[in-house]
């Protein structure tokens, strides 16, 4: 599997605000800025937080939305790579599959306000999170670092959304089959 880092770095000189590597080897300084002006973020924020509540509605809207995700995912690529070195190694790493890929995308609040799971290699027919690997990370310090203690139990939610009310799957039927599968497998486990 090749990583595939992009990550935002501080005081970018140049007009440089965010290097690429490839299995934190070499990196390759970019520009990254937002590929769509304020009204067009403005209308992909709507399709993604608002239009999901509603999606009967302003269908005509929402297509426009819908397909705008396509150039904005290119854009962003298009940007991340404009290095002819790291779209080489790119291209390289890409001969293996892109199942093959993993992608970090490292930074501020700010840069992880760009909508990366759209990122799309322009030859490929879909968005790559589709098919490859994404992560996101902070590069800002932990203030308070979380532990695990060991415990033979498992504690699980399960949450079951139910937005038809009575209609709906009753979630007895969803959660019941794991929790026997937990069940049986913990008897297996004992014996």
């Amino acid at each position: 599997m090749t990583l595939i880092s992009i990550r935002e770095r501080a005081g970018g000189s140049g007009g440089s605000n965010a290097v690429v590597s490839f299995d934190h080897g070499e990196e390759y300084p970019v520009a990254i800025a937002a590929p769509f002006s304020a009204e067009g973020e403005q209308r992909l924020e709507w399709y993604f937080e608002e239009h999901i509540r509603f999606p009967f509605i302003e269908q005509v809207q929402a297509q426009a939305a819908a397909a705008s995700i396509t150039a904005y995912g290119e854009a962003l690529f298009n940007q991340a790579f404009a290095d002819r070195r790291a779209y080489a190694r790119y291209k390289e790493a890409l001969q293996a599959g892109v199942e093959t890929l993993a992608f970090e995308i490292a930074g501020s609040p700010d840069f992880h306000g760009l909508h990366w799971e759209a990122l799309k290699d322009p030859d490929l027919p879909q968005p790559l999170v589709l098919q490859a690997l994404m992560v996101r990370r902070n590069l800002e310090p932990q203030p308070v670092r979380a532990s695990v203690r060991p415990s033979p139990t498992i504690n699980l939610l399960i949450v079951t959304a139910r937005p038809g009310g009575p209609r709906d799957v009753g979630y007895r039927v969803i959660s019941r089959p794991l929790v026997d599968t937990l069940r049986q497998d913990r008897r297996t486990m004992e014996q």
